[in-house]
């Protein structure tokens, strides 16, 4: 049967409005809330020292409610948060109650931003600094479940019993999802030692401030943090421990755990259209306690074990840092026919060489999918090393950055101020266009002596740029790009400026030697990735960070037509594309079968699970569309490439070039230096 555009434009309506509707009502569950998770009560210390000046011509008290004002203004109404005051209603320490003197002025709830402001508004400073008892008092107010948080913020130290450190210490007995963050607030060496010691045994950080803005700056970064830890999306799936009986993967977003020694976890990966390019990208962030360097690897291979593309996701850390690790394979290849041709891909996500303490670490999993190009004539060729061009930090916007893929804010072009802490991800949002590329700028002003005294004489920034997938995606070899002209900058008291860029985003980047290259083969959402390294047994600090992103080249240049005027599918969508299967679904399946890339005819069974009434209708509308789309033959890519090089990236192997070595076996030893 001949089919016209007309139709087929007709049958892609359909399927739209049918797809739309139904991932309205499931979208719940594909992805994970990146909103506000845990419980969070502030103390405050109302002694009489307290009265003392601040050192910018103003008191601690009044420095106290400016910074603390400010801070409860940028919590989310969603925040679960309480206020705790001691020292504010017994005077002397010989009077009745004077060791006891603790009082939860706001109790911890949502919504409650107007009572928080009024209670901070009222606190005078008056009495003795019964810390200990305070924070057994607020561990009580946080209940036993959940993320908790207690911020205590303190000028001094303890006048009464119990000993802070040692009720610190049995608070943290009370399991890891409760830890205790310290700001001291213009203190002398004996009281920073306590306090230091309650942050240590309370499993927090501790942070120095000697000014206003400094205190605004730790309660205002200690705050954030506790509602936004980093969050892994999408929808829940388990990888099997072998081909046969793995889980069907359509383009979506998903997530899994990795296994509790270096087994690999496998999955199937179906095509929707024929010959299409098929990504894979993994990202975790690992624990703490794990060695210096951590490791996995992710690779696509043909039901028959031809390997089509690997790579092996890692980071190296400083000290106690968590870090973040992602990177993706990918299908495409000029000569390993089967790798295009099969419609099902084999994926499988292990342990790589450096494994220590990742066992059961949770990870995200995107399956991207590109359709395959009418033809590559007329496209530009693989994009040069570029050109650094100078931006202005001038009136920068104030931002909260994300410290997950999925509460990463979006922005443009332009400048954002925030501030930086040792150890802590910040990661940022920007839309990239074909004939377009990305620079991104980090400056850090002079650092105050306080500021300065706790970072050391150095310390590094790293600026990472990742793409739709997970690749690094910076140009290693720009020209004239500020501070040392890569990914890490070096932070002295004199503050920092440094900048990193991506090439130009163009389809024929995908035949360059490296992941850098090729992961700039595509536009869409791409990631900036900032990190300042943390030591053991560091204090917590702040630095002020100015973050400028700018895109240059103009947008659409380059673009190639896809077969059947079909477009891709990022695994990070809501909502598919026109003749492609709703992304986000899993399925059991056996062995990859040989079928060709069409639906086998019916409803899925979980679709009807999760809809009702007139949402069944729906779905049924959508499958029927699309078995009538893809009755059509596909079209094959008639452009034609040169053959590839074998890749020169240790990390990364995107079309296997003939020299690889087993597809299990790494073709180098990873560095413990390298980063990524």
């Amino acid at each position: 049967m001949n089919r016209t555009p007309g139709y087929r434009r007709r049958l892609a309506a359909m399927l739209l409005v049918a797809a739309g509707l139904c991932m309205s009502l499931s979208v719940g569950a594909a992805h994970a809330d990146p909103g506000t998770t845990g419980k969070l009560v502030l103390v405050l210390d109302s002694s009489g020292s307290m009265k003392e000046p601040a050192g910018d011509g103003q008191t601690k008290i009044a420095a106290a409610r400016t910074a603390l004002t400010s801070v409860v203004g940028k919590l989310p109404a969603s925040a679960e948060v309480g206020l705790r005051v001691y020292g504010a209603t017994v005077f002397e320490r010989g009077q009745p109650g004077a060791c006891t003197d603790t009082q939860l002025t706001v109790p911890i709830g949502t919504g409650n931003h107007d009572q928080l402001r009024s209670a901070i508004a009222g606190y005078k400073p008056y009495g003795e600094t019964p810390i200990g008892y305070s924070l057994q008092q607020a561990a009580k107010d946080l209940g036993p479940d959940g993320k908790r948080t207690i911020l205590l913020v303190s000028d001094g130290e303890a006048t009464c019993d119990p000993e802070p450190c040692e009720v610190a210490r049995s608070i943290a007995d009370q399991g890891i999802d409760l830890k205790i963050d310290v700001i001291g607030f213009r203190v002398g060496a004996k009281a920073r030692d306590q306090l230091r010691c309650v942050a240590r045994e309370g499993r927090g950080d501790y942070y120095d401030a000697d000014s206003t803005a400094d205190l605004e700056a730790g309660l205002d970064r200690l705050s954030t943090r506790a509602f936004r830890p980093f969050r892994i999306s999408g929808t829940p799936v388990q990888g099997a421990p072998r081909q046969e009986g793995a889980p069907v993967l359509r383009p979506g977003l998903y997530s899994d755990a990795f296994a509790a020694d270096k087994t690999a976890k496998y999955y199937l990966v179906k095509r929707t259209i024929a010959k299409s390019t098929l990504r894979a990208g993994v990202s975790f962030r690992s624990p703490a306690s794990t060695g210096n360097t951590v490791m996995a690897k992710v690779e696509l291979m043909t039901p028959d074990g031809e390997s089509c593309g690997w790579s092996y996701p890692h980071a190296t850390k400083f000290g106690t840092s968590e870090v973040l690790a992602t990177g993706s394979a990918s299908s495409w290849s000029d000569w390993r026919e089967a790798c295009a041709d099969s419609p099902q891909l084999v994926l499988s996500v292990s342990g790589g060489q450096r494994w220590s303490g990742m066992e059961g670490t949770a990870f995200e999993l995107r399956v991207n999918e590109e359709p395959p190009v009418r033809t590559t004539s007329g496209l530009p060729g693989e994009a040069d090393n570029p050109v650094w061009t100078p931006m202005s930090e001038a009136t920068p916007q104030q931002i909260v950055p994300g410290s997950s893929f999925a509460d990463a804010p979006r922005i443009a072009s332009g400048s954002y101020k925030t501030t930086l802490m040792p150890g802590e991800i910040q990661i940022y949002k920007v839309k990239i266009d074909w004939g377009q590329r990305l620079q991104a700028q980090v400056s850090i002003p002079q650092l105050s002596a306080a500021t300065a005294r706790a970072s050391g004489m150095t310390r590094y920034v790293d600026t990472y740029l990742i793409s739709p997938t997970g690749d690094e995606v910076y140009a290693v070899f720009a020209k004239k790009a500020p501070g040392l002209g890569g990914q890490r900058g070096v932070l002295t008291k004199r503050g920092m400026h440094t900048g990193v860029t991506t090439k130009e985003v163009r389809y024929l980047n995908r035949e360059g030697p490296n992941g850098q290259d090729k992961g700039s083969s595509t536009p869409g959402d791409y990631y900036v990735v900032v990190v300042l390294a943390k030591r053991a047994a560091d204090p917590a600090f702040t630095v002020p960070m100015t973050l400028t992103v700018g895109l240059e080249g103009t947008a659409g240049t380059g673009r190639p037509e896809y077969v059947k005027d079909a477009r891709p599918v990022s695994g990070s969508e809501v909502t598919p594309a026109p003749g492609e299967e709703p992304g986000g679904k899993a399925e059991t399946g056996a062995r990859a079968q040989s079928d060709g890339p069409s639906d086998e005819g019916g409803v899925p069974v979980g679709l009807i699970a999760g809809l009702g009434g007139g949402g069944v209708l729906l779905a049924l509308l959508g499958v029927w569309a699309i078995t009538q789309i893809r009755r059509r033959p596909a079209a094959i890519n008639a452009g034609g490439h040169p053959h590839q090089n074998p890749p020169h990236n240790p990390w990364q192997g995107p079309s296997s070039g003939p020299h690889q070595g087993p597809p299990h076996n790494p073709p180098h030893q990873p560095d413990p230096n390298q980063r990524w």
